[in-house]
């Protein structure tokens, strides 16, 4: 119901044409409008207010609020679509649209069933619709000042119809036959003069001579209407009121006064009893809605819990891991030492690598090089004998082109030169390419800078984790854990700091070993090539895969274990193929790892790595098949944990929050000092001040990618 009303409402500013100044017009319809809703009367008038189309949801008020007439008088109408179905309107009982602009009534005026009176005068109709004939419940039908040219023959099937006004139709001259059907019509209006069927003579007459002519016509015989009296218990006529003093005249008084009281008793309890079942259906249709309503407020409320507890238990995972990063800064100088023992030894392996099998590189490169002067060479020398021999054939006779020949001798010489000079450039060119492509190679096969990148990938999607965090607490409007929230996000930036300091350090280290390379007395015209080939021979083909990288759960592990600056040791186990499971003290300690208290904190951790994925494949298998003691192909499957995976592979504890200004690219951007991770490079390189989600100012900002 109130749907209705306020779609008419919202319609209002548009119904009034080009006139939109007309306030007096718009005032006229809300107030009618107005009173249509509360007043109790069955009228709904809306004339006199310049409507060029129908408000929305007049129908649906005509039945919502019982109306049964409708008056649209004097108005700027064309049709009557646009004010909802005509379904609704079908308990109207009279409707005025004279003085429109109508051109044609809709086909659908056939719902109109109960409608007994139809004023269409003052319009532009030309023809009158077939599905006239379903109103079977018209008495008056008013179509004058209009321009009809011929009647439908469906007219004559309106058998209650009483009242026809024609006139001022000037394109109209004659009179369907079928129209003698409506034997209940007793007026009948037309301009006889201008009429050919019937001639004007007898269109001039009354309406019983009409309807003669008409049967005649049809060869039926006239029938002479039914007198109003008669009719009444058939025809409902709301707008005449039944005289019980005409038919009952010799009744008493009392009689006639208890025939009216009980007659009015009816119709109260008619009205009563239907409104009292509009009123019940009503109540029913809104219990079921609040029903509905209640539990989808019950599924969302359990959504709600749902993603507040997994918020809760992320919160706790990460504390737990910023708690185990702390604590694994806080090494022993007899940690440390060992890992400047290990870093030492990889430097002198290195070393050893480029004095060793560098005897074994292809020099195709060169050689393809030093090929390209020998022909040339040749070529010069071939060119410098042909000339000769034209010189002693033509000597004694061409002297002024001896002179020419020597200036072209000269240019070809200038030309060597030069092609010599640009071979040497290729080849210093080359040098400083090779040296690039070893220098990359060596920091690829680096088990401490790759131990280092698998840190910060891992310290970045923890802080991804916490934007994403904050982000939904923000869109739930929860408000607490927001000072732990940050101090965690500071330790994480202070992390990641540390971590990029180290990576710098051991980057510096590298270049030292470079360079030291490059002073090398003994070094050969394809020294690069030739370490660049032994680098690749002696590292680990697994570990040049740039498609493999560290398992973030073992990295927990790890993590939780305080073992995770021991990670360079693990690096030849992790890519070598075997199990995890296989690794001994033994092998740890022979790599490395000296002390007893980080090689348990290994096993304890890869024990629990091991455990955990064969907990997720159990519980996977479960959810699809009934619970089953462990088959042989589960347990191979629980000892085949390497620690690395693929890094395309989807993996969803890994939470990668996306730019918050351009809502399309990821996170890659954290804000010193607050500590978020919510901006894309290309974002943050727009000179921006303060951070997008809590505005604090910007100190500096850390690229970072989580892997």
């Amino acid at each position: 119901m109130g749907c209705a009303v306020s779609c008419v409402n919202r319609a209002t500013m548009s119904l009034f044409g080009r006139q939109n100044n007309d306030n007096d017009a718009r005032a006229r319809l809300e107030r009618k409008l107005y009173i249509a809703r509360e007043s109790p009367e069955p009228d709904f008038d809306l004339s006199e207010c310049e409507l060029r189309t129908v408000p929305s949801g007049t129908y649906s008020i005509c039945k919502v609020y019982r109306k049964e007439r409708l008056y649209l008088h004097n108005n700027n109408l064309h049709s009557l679509e646009e004010g909802g179905q005509l379904s609704d309107l079908y308990l109207l009982r009279v409707i005025n649209l004279s003085s429109n602009r109508f051109l044609q009534l809709p086909s659908d005026i056939r719902y109109l069933v109960n409608l007994t009176e139809l004023y269409i005068q003052d319009n532009q109709i030309k023809t009158l619709p077939d599905n006239i004939q379903f109103m079977q419940s018209l008495q008056i039908l008013d179509a004058s000042n209009n321009k009809l040219q011929n009647l439908t023959p469906s007219i004559g099937k309106l058998k209650n119809l009483r009242k026809l006004n024609l006139t001022q139709n000037q394109y109209l001259y004659e009179l369907c036959p079928e129209l003698c059907l409506a034997t209940n019509l007793i007026t009948l209006m037309i301009d006889g003069e201008q009429f050919l069927c019937p001639p004007s003579d007898i269109a001039i007459q009354d309406t019983a001579v009409i309807m003669k002519y008409l049967c005649d016509k049809m060869n039926i015989d006239y029938n002479p209407p039914i007198s109003i009296e008669q009719d009444m218990p058939t025809v409902q006529v709301p707008t005449i009121m039944m005289d019980p003093f005409a038919k009952q005249k010799a009744l008493t008084w009392e009689e006639q006064e208890a025939a009216i009281m009980e007659q009015e008793h009816r119709l109260h309890k008619a009205a009563k009893e239907q409104r009292e079942k509009f009123l019940n259906q009503f109540i029913q249709e809104q219990t079921e809605l609040d029903n509905e309503i209640a539990k989808i407020h019950v599924v969302k409320e359990i959504d709600r819990q749902n993603l507040i507890k997994a918020i809760q238990e992320d919160e706790k995972e990460i504390a737990c891991l910023v708690k185990n990063f702390i604590q694994s800064e806080n090494l022993n100088p007899e940690i440390i030492q060992q890992q400047l023992a290990f870093e030492q030894a990889e430097h002198d392996r290195l070393l050893e690598i480029t004095r060793q099998n560098y005897d074994n590189i292809k020099k195709a490169d060169v050689l393809r090089a030093m090929e390209q002067l020998i022909e040339e060479d040749y070529s010069m020398k071939h060119s410098k004998k042909h000339y000769e021999d034209s010189m002693n054939n033509m000597k004694q006779s061409l002297l002024i082109q001896d002179l020419e020949v020597s200036e072209k001798l000269t240019e070809l010489l200038n030309a060597k030169d030069q092609s010599r000079t640009v071979l040497v450039g290729q080849l210093l060119e080359d040098q400083d390419v090779q040296m690039a492509m070893v220098a990359s190679l060596l920091e690829k096969t680096d088990s401490r800078t790759w131990s280092l990148n698998q840190e910060i990938s891992l310290i970045s999607s923890h802080l991804a984790r916490l934007s994403v965090i904050e982000q939904e607490k923000k869109k739930m409007q929860i408000t607490y854990n927001y000072n732990e929230l940050l101090q965690q996000r500071v330790q994480l930036v202070n992390l990641l700091d540390d971590l990029f300091g180290q990576q710098n350090k051991r980057r510096k280290q590298l270049v030292e070993t470079l360079r030291e390379m490059e002073n090398e007395t003994n070094k050969s015209n394809d020294f690069w090539l030739k370490n660049y080939q032994k680098l690749i021979n002696s590292a680990p083909r697994t570990l040049l895969d740039i498609g493999k990288s560290l398992d973030p759960v073992l990295a927990n592990y790890l993590l939780q274990e305080g073992v995770i600056h021991c990670l360079p040791f693990l690096v030849k186990f992790l890519f070598s193929g075997e199990p995890l499971l296989n690794i001994t003290t033994e092998e740890l300690k022979a790599s490395g790892v000296s002390l007893t208290c980080d090689r348990e904190g290994i096993i304890r951790a890869i024990n629990s790595y091991v455990g955990a994925k064969s907990q997720n494949h159990n519980f996977e298998a479960a959810s699809s098949v009934a619970p089953t003691a462990p088959s042989d192909e589960q347990i191979a499957e629980e000892q085949q944990c390497t620690g690395v995976v693929t890094t395309g592979d989807s993996d969803d504890s890994v939470s990668e929050a996306e730019c918050v200004i351009c809502m399309d690219a990821k996170s890659e951007v954290v804000f010193v000092p607050c500590g978020h991770m919510c901006c894309c490079q290309p974002c943050a390189n727009k000179g921006m001040e303060n951070c997008p989600m809590c505005r604090s100012t910007i100190e500096r900002t850390i690229k970072v990618m989580i892997a």
